[in-house]
Protein backbone atom coordinates (compact mmCIF):
# COMPACT_ATOMS: atom_id res chain seq x y z
CA UNK A 1 0.00 0.00 0.00
CA UNK A 2 2.60 2.33 -0.98
CA UNK A 3 -0.19 5.10 -1.43
CA UNK A 4 -0.12 5.33 2.20
CA UNK A 5 3.15 6.18 2.49
CA UNK A 6 2.42 9.52 0.89
CA UNK A 7 4.36 12.26 2.20
CA UNK A 8 2.90 15.80 3.15
CA UNK A 9 6.14 17.68 1.26
CA UNK A 10 3.53 19.98 -0.94
CA UNK A 11 4.20 22.97 -3.32
CA UNK A 12 1.83 24.83 -5.08
CA UNK A 13 2.73 23.36 -8.31
CA UNK A 14 3.91 19.78 -7.50
CA UNK A 15 3.51 17.19 -5.17
CA UNK A 16 6.04 14.97 -3.38
CA UNK A 17 3.78 11.57 -3.56
CA UNK A 18 5.90 7.88 -2.91
CA UNK A 19 6.62 6.85 -6.26
CA UNK A 20 7.56 10.21 -7.96
CA UNK A 21 7.49 9.97 -11.48
CA UNK A 22 6.56 6.60 -12.02
CA UNK A 23 3.35 7.56 -10.92
CA UNK A 24 2.93 9.43 -13.96
CA UNK A 25 3.93 6.87 -16.10
CA UNK A 26 1.63 4.09 -14.92
CA UNK A 27 -1.11 6.49 -15.01
CA UNK A 28 -0.47 7.01 -18.47
CA UNK A 29 -0.15 3.37 -19.13
CA UNK A 30 -3.21 2.87 -17.10
CA UNK A 31 -5.38 5.88 -19.17
CA UNK A 32 -3.77 4.34 -23.07
CA UNK A 33 -5.32 1.09 -21.95
CA UNK A 34 -8.57 2.13 -20.86
CA UNK A 35 -8.70 4.35 -23.69
CA UNK A 36 -7.52 1.88 -26.10
CA UNK A 37 -10.98 1.75 -28.31
CA UNK A 38 -12.52 4.89 -27.94
CA UNK A 39 -12.91 6.79 -31.00
CA UNK A 40 -10.76 9.88 -30.49
CA UNK A 41 -7.83 9.35 -28.37
CA UNK A 42 -5.05 11.37 -28.97
CA UNK A 43 -1.71 13.62 -26.83
CA UNK A 44 -4.64 15.97 -26.50
CA UNK A 45 -6.86 13.91 -24.38
CA UNK A 46 -4.51 11.83 -22.39
CA UNK A 47 -3.17 15.67 -20.83
CA UNK A 48 -6.85 16.13 -20.20
CA UNK A 49 -7.55 13.22 -18.59
CA UNK A 50 -4.50 13.43 -16.01
CA UNK A 51 -4.97 17.16 -15.82
CA UNK A 52 -8.78 16.45 -14.74
CA UNK A 53 -8.21 13.63 -12.67
CA UNK A 54 -5.57 15.40 -10.56
CA UNK A 55 -6.69 19.02 -10.19
CA UNK A 56 -10.43 17.39 -9.48
CA UNK A 57 -8.87 14.95 -7.11
CA UNK A 58 -7.02 17.45 -5.14
CA UNK A 59 -10.48 19.43 -4.88
CA UNK A 60 -11.73 17.08 -3.21
CA UNK A 61 -9.13 15.24 -1.01
CA UNK A 62 -6.27 17.71 -1.08
CA UNK A 63 -3.93 15.28 -2.72
CA UNK A 64 -3.71 14.63 -6.58
CA UNK A 65 -3.08 11.70 -7.87
CA UNK A 66 0.30 11.54 -9.82
CA UNK A 67 1.14 14.92 -8.47
CA UNK A 68 2.88 16.50 -10.96
CA UNK A 69 3.66 19.52 -11.98
CA UNK A 70 1.03 21.49 -14.62
CA UNK A 71 1.52 24.30 -17.48
CA UNK A 72 -0.74 26.07 -19.47
CA UNK A 73 -0.33 25.03 -23.00
CA UNK A 74 -2.49 26.20 -25.82
CA UNK A 75 -3.90 23.30 -26.32
CA UNK A 76 -5.16 23.08 -22.06
CA UNK A 77 -3.11 22.38 -19.04
CA UNK A 78 -0.75 19.34 -19.43
CA UNK A 79 2.27 18.26 -17.28
CA UNK A 80 5.26 19.75 -17.34
CA UNK A 81 7.06 16.46 -17.60
CA UNK A 82 4.94 14.87 -20.35
CA UNK A 83 7.36 15.50 -23.74
CA UNK A 84 10.67 14.11 -21.85
CA UNK A 85 8.46 11.34 -19.66
CA UNK A 86 6.55 9.90 -23.06
CA UNK A 87 10.42 9.85 -25.30
CA UNK A 88 11.00 7.42 -22.52
CA UNK A 89 8.32 5.47 -22.44
CA UNK A 90 8.87 5.07 -26.25
CA UNK A 91 12.44 4.17 -25.92
CA UNK A 92 11.65 1.65 -23.29
CA UNK A 93 8.84 -0.15 -25.23
CA UNK A 94 6.62 0.52 -23.22
CA UNK A 95 4.56 2.59 -25.44
CA UNK A 96 3.93 3.33 -28.70
CA UNK A 97 2.11 6.21 -31.35
CA UNK A 98 0.00 5.93 -34.68
CA UNK A 99 -0.71 8.79 -35.96
CA UNK A 100 -4.37 8.85 -37.76
CA UNK A 101 -5.99 10.74 -40.51
CA UNK A 102 -9.11 12.53 -38.18
CA UNK A 103 -10.29 14.89 -41.10
CA UNK A 104 -8.21 17.84 -40.92
CA UNK A 105 -6.66 16.59 -38.00
CA UNK A 106 -3.92 13.71 -37.18
CA UNK A 107 -4.22 12.02 -34.02
CA UNK A 108 -1.02 11.00 -32.17
CA UNK A 109 -2.62 7.76 -30.18
CA UNK A 110 -0.78 6.73 -27.51
CA UNK A 111 -0.59 2.86 -27.49
CA UNK A 112 0.47 1.08 -24.14
CA UNK A 113 2.62 -1.82 -25.03
CA UNK A 114 2.85 -2.75 -21.40
CA UNK A 115 0.22 -2.86 -18.35
CA UNK A 116 0.49 -0.26 -15.44
CA UNK A 117 1.97 -0.69 -12.20
CA UNK A 118 -1.23 -0.46 -9.97
CA UNK A 119 0.33 -0.65 -6.67
CA UNK A 120 1.15 3.40 -6.96
CA UNK A 121 -2.67 3.76 -6.64
CA UNK A 122 -4.82 3.24 -4.39
CA UNK A 123 -9.25 2.35 -5.36
CA UNK A 124 -10.03 6.54 -4.52
CA UNK A 125 -7.16 7.92 -7.11
CA UNK A 126 -8.56 5.02 -9.81
CA UNK A 127 -11.79 6.30 -8.86
CA UNK A 128 -10.31 10.19 -10.26
CA UNK A 129 -9.02 8.50 -13.50
CA UNK A 130 -11.92 6.94 -14.73
CA UNK A 131 -14.08 9.89 -14.03
CA UNK A 132 -11.97 11.65 -16.00
CA UNK A 133 -12.28 9.23 -19.06
CA UNK A 134 -15.77 9.28 -18.52
CA UNK A 135 -16.34 12.84 -18.54
CA UNK A 136 -14.05 13.12 -22.17
CA UNK A 137 -15.05 10.00 -23.61
CA UNK A 138 -16.67 11.00 -26.72
CA UNK A 139 -15.11 14.13 -27.02
CA UNK A 140 -12.77 15.07 -30.07
CA UNK A 141 -9.35 16.64 -29.13
CA UNK A 142 -10.29 20.11 -30.47
CA UNK A 143 -13.81 19.62 -27.94
CA UNK A 144 -11.40 18.61 -25.34
CA UNK A 145 -9.17 21.44 -25.64
CA UNK A 146 -11.95 23.52 -25.25
CA UNK A 147 -13.50 22.26 -22.42
CA UNK A 148 -10.51 22.65 -20.37
CA UNK A 149 -9.72 26.34 -21.15
CA UNK A 150 -11.21 27.73 -18.29
CA UNK A 151 -10.92 30.00 -15.58
CA UNK A 152 -8.25 28.56 -13.91
CA UNK A 153 -6.13 28.34 -17.68
CA UNK A 154 -7.44 32.19 -18.83
CA UNK A 155 -5.29 33.00 -15.21
CA UNK A 156 -2.03 32.00 -17.04
CA UNK A 157 0.07 32.87 -20.02
CA UNK A 158 1.38 29.57 -22.50
CA UNK A 159 3.83 28.34 -20.19
CA UNK A 160 2.90 29.43 -16.67
CA UNK A 161 2.88 26.85 -14.34
CA UNK A 162 -0.79 26.06 -12.85
CA UNK A 163 -0.91 25.96 -9.01
CA UNK A 164 -3.26 22.88 -7.60
CA UNK A 165 -4.91 25.36 -5.93
CA UNK A 166 -6.76 26.85 -9.26
CA UNK A 167 -8.98 23.78 -9.22
CA UNK A 168 -11.08 25.81 -6.72
CA UNK A 169 -11.30 28.52 -9.07
CA UNK A 170 -15.00 28.51 -10.57
CA UNK A 171 -16.50 28.85 -14.31
CA UNK A 172 -19.63 28.90 -13.52
CA UNK A 173 -21.44 32.68 -13.47
CA UNK A 174 -22.14 33.62 -9.88
CA UNK A 175 -25.52 32.91 -8.37
CA UNK A 176 -27.83 35.79 -8.32
CA UNK A 177 -27.83 36.25 -4.73
CA UNK A 178 -24.38 36.24 -4.47
CA UNK A 179 -24.43 38.97 -7.07
CA UNK A 180 -27.00 41.22 -5.18
CA UNK A 181 -24.90 40.66 -1.79
CA UNK A 182 -21.63 42.06 -3.78
CA UNK A 183 -23.43 44.75 -5.14
CA UNK A 184 -24.62 46.26 -1.85
CA UNK A 185 -21.52 45.66 -0.48
CA UNK A 186 -20.12 48.17 -3.10
CA UNK A 187 -22.37 50.30 -2.43
CA UNK A 188 -22.08 50.35 1.24
CA UNK A 189 -18.62 50.89 0.41
CA UNK A 190 -19.05 53.26 -2.19
CA UNK A 191 -17.07 51.39 -4.69
CA UNK A 192 -17.40 52.48 -8.28
CA UNK A 193 -16.68 51.64 -11.32
CA UNK A 194 -14.24 53.83 -13.87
Amino acid sequence: MDWVEDTLSRSAYKFHLSGGQRRLKEAILYVCKACEDLDYFGAIKLNKILWRSDFQSFKDRMVPVTGRQYQRLKMGPAPVEMPPVINEMLRDGLLRIELREMGQFTEKRHIALEDPVMRYFSPEDLEYIDEAIEHYRIMTGTETSDSSHGTAWKTRKNGDPMPYQSAFLEDAPLPDEALKKFELMGIERRWRSQ
